[in-house]
């Protein structure tokens, strides 16, 4: 009888050892590695986990991710089958944790294990992402890359706002996005502050140093998008309209008297100092020019500078007789 019940109950005893070996939990292995020790900002860095766990995380060190500064609410990223990747925004050298975590069915074990490396993040980009003058009374108005070392701006002369006409300034705030905030910028040699307004009748020097020490060199010029300060046909003023979206596209009328022949008119105008005037890409000159007005007519105004692209703008132009 005695042989018997322990018979019955071995199976029990095998269940419970079993239970048992299945309830331990194993010691986590922390250990992974980096596609690179250095790299530069915005550059991505691979980590693969090459430990042993249930659950991995990483802290990257940076801000907000200091494994250090756990109780001051910094986080890790959970690593995804083994492979992790991110890109640092500021340079640095930052402490990257890898915590490896196993745990027990209800969590009543939990055993973690940490590794560590150190990553270097370097800046050494110079460079000018985009710039413009942000507050061009309602509008913002972007300048323009023209090569490694020129920057422009075409600003109108005067502008629809608001059912008025106003004239714009030269003197303008700058808005600069930089490829990296740790660049510093100076403005004809002075620390840059978009809140100053900068005079852009002469060109201006804008001078990067990225945090790696490299710099970087640019000038900003600015042009005026030229229009006619003066338009007359037959001795008739012409009536200029704006566009309150298109600075570089005006239309103008001119009315005549009955009997005007507009098949064979002469405008008289006058430019900016610089500009000048086509029809059809033919050059026009005041007083001397025959011009068909039997239909609208589009001139073309054009304003250069030495070495750079040309600069144009339209006014079409529509004559009416009485």
């Amino acid at each position: 009888m005695k042989i018997a019940n322990i018979i019955k109950v071995l199976p029990l005893l095998v269940l419970l050892l079993s239970a048992c070996v299945e309830d331990e939990v194993k010691v986590p292995v922390a250990s992974f590695e980096a596609s690179k020790a250095v790299c530069t900002i915005n550059e991505s860095v691979v980590f693969h986990f090459t430990g042993q766990a249930q659950q991995v995380s990483i802290f990257t060190g940076d801000k907000s991710h200091d494994y250090h500064l756990l109780e001051q609410g910094n986080t890790g990223f959970v690593v995804n089958k083994g492979t992790f990747s991110y890109a640092y925004k500021q340079p640095g050298t930052y402490q990257v944790v890898i915590v490896a975590t196993n745990f027990s069915e209800g969590a009543e074990t939990i055993l973690k294990d940490t590794s560590s490396l150190i990553i270097r993040v370097t800046d050494e980009d110079a460079t000018i992402k985009a710039l413009s003058c942000p507050k061009v009374l309602y509008d913002e108005i972007a300048a323009e890359n023209m090569n490694d070392t020129d920057w422009l701006v075409r600003l109108p002369q005067k502008i629809q706002f608001a059912g008025k006409v106003a004239t714009i300034t030269s003197r303008q705030r700058l808005s600069v996005k930089l490829a990296s905030d740790s660049t510093v910028l100076l403005v004809n040699g002075l620390k840059f502050n978009s809140t100053t307004f900068y005079e852009l009748k002469t060109p201006i020097a804008l001078n990067l140093k990225a945090h790696s020490g490299n710099t970087n060199d640019y000038t900003l010029y600015m042009l005026r998008l030229p229009e006619f300060t003066s338009f007359k046909l037959a001795g008739v003023e012409g009536v200029l309209t704006r566009s309150e979206f298109n600075y570089n596209k005006m239309t103008m009328t001119v009315t005549l008297p009955a009997g005007t022949d507009k098949t064979s008119l002469i405008p008289q105008f006058t430019l900016a100092e610089g500009q000048e005037v086509y029809v059809n890409n033919v050059l026009q000159t005041s007083g001397v020019s025959v011009v068909d007005f039997t239909a609208p007519v589009v001139f073309r105004l054009k304003n250069t500078f030495t070495g750079k692209p040309h600069l144009t703008a339209e006014t079409e132009i529509t004559v009416s007789v009485l």
